[in-house]
């Protein structure tokens, strides 16, 4: 049989096996989704996956390792090469609440699987199941990685200091992420910088609390947020350069108990995301200037804590150009769409690209209205017929690898 006959026996072997998992797949990603667990609470979701694991034919090829960084799961398959390909998903959800009126809606209050991790888990289930059936053929070993903690970008962190890629001489380590701005069943890619560089902040105020008719006995901490907030959303706006791209987002604000009491203190915290080291460390400067100085000028305290969350993602060249020769040799019809902008998200997946060479792809999953919704939107779905697409690409990411 010649080379390009064979090629293709595997493709139509592949894909017919895929066929008859997918039911699988789908009915796990919508337990998942039915069940979210916050950033770190991934307790259930693990032990659910391990129990799935456990019940497949070919378990005992599988190392299964637990608590790994919090919840996290490594399972290596050796196959007896010398060098390893490492899939990766995570796990955890949001907390928000799923307003989506369907069968697998989140039955878990105030918490939703609005990013996609329940369908990435999934799709790695499926991508095991597959691969076990054919690991003789192959020439790395494969190890799969069940991620905590993405949302909080603590997992990753976690994962590593916890030694998950210990032991292990790694080539390449892949990950998919959904993406509802794609057609369902593509996958889009990008060269180099994929995401932003994030950190997390969190501002507390002290001032004087009282009666809201004698606010000239107080320090009023909501006025003084209020100047600080604004002034700190024109940071990106008036002292950034335009042609690097930033963003400054608040995402919570606390303070007081009632409509006619001043509190004495009030809290927000946000993030800010760059795709610049210098500009993020300008931004840094200027927060920590205008939080403080504003809060003196009132006669209050500012308390300003940031901390890192994420490097850039920035895709390895020889992983990429591995991940080009894969899809084209066993996905020839998929469509592949080139990604001409990086992403202002942080993705903690960029912790472990510092470790070892490798890329994240995003997988398209917006095929209606109804799964078009942004992420993190409390209507997020995804176009189930995406999930096909999606384990094939991890499939064929450990294929025929050099």
């Amino acid at each position: 049989m010649m080379a390009s006959d064979s090629l293709s026996g595997m493709q139509n072997e592949l894909h017919q096996q895929l066929d008859s998992i997918m039911p699988d797949v789908i009915a796990l990603r919508r337990h998942l989704h039915q069940h979210p667990e916050l950033s770190g609470q991934e307790e259930k979701t693990a032990a659910h996956l391990v129990s799935l694991l456990n019940t497949l034919p070919d378990s005992d090829a599988l190392d299964i390792r637990t608590n790994i960084g919090g919840h996290g799961l490594l399972l290596r398959m050796d196959c007896g090469a010398e060098r390893w390909i490492v899939l990766r998903a995570d796990m955890d959800a949001l907390p928000i609440d799923d307003a989506k009126q369907c069968a697998y809606a989140s039955q878990q209050a105030h918490v939703a699987h609005a990013c996609g991790h329940d369908a990435h888990s999934a799709m790695l289930f499926g991508a095991i199941r597959m691969l076990l059936t054919i690991r003789d053929t192959l020439n790395h070993n494969i190890a799969f990685i069940f991620q905590p903690a993405e949302e909080t970008t603590e997992g990753a962190a976690a994962m590593l200091a916890d030694g998950v890629l210990a032991g292990m001489n790694i080539e390449r380590i892949h990950a998919l992420h959904v993406y509802p701005y794609l057609p369902a069943g593509s996958i889009g890619l990008k060269e180099r910088t994929m995401c932003a560089a994030a950190d997390m902040f969190d501002v507390e105020i002290e001032g004087r609390g009282g009666h809201a008719a004698r606010p000239h006995e107080c320090i009023d901490v909501i006025l003084i947020a209020s100047h600080i907030i604004q002034a700190l959303h024109h940071i990106v706006s008036r002292r950034v350069n335009p042609l690097h791209p930033a963003v400054l987002t608040i995402g919570q604000i606390h303070a007081g108990s009632a409509a006619n009491v001043i509190p004495g203190c009030a809290r927000f915290s946000g993030t800010v995301r760059s795709l610049n080291p210098d500009t993020h460390e300008e931004i840094r400067a200027r927060m920590d200037r205008i939080i403080r100085q504003t809060a003196e000028t009132w006669g209050a305290t500012a308390h300003f804590h940031m901390r890192q969350a994420v490097p850039m993602l920035v895709n390895d060249s020889a992983a990429m150009h591995a991940v080009r020769r894969n899809l084209a040799a066993y996905l020839p019809d998929t469509s592949i769409i080139e990604l001409e902008e990086a992403s202002m998200g942080g993705e903690d997946f960029a912790e472990f690209l510092q470790q070892t060479p490798g890329c994240l792809l995003r997988l398209g999953t917006g095929g209606s209205p109804a799964t078009r919704y942004p992420l993190h939107h409390p209507c997020f779905d995804i176009d189930e017929s995406s999930l096909h697409t999606g384990v094939a690409a991890l499939v064929a990411l450990a294929l025929n690898q050099s």
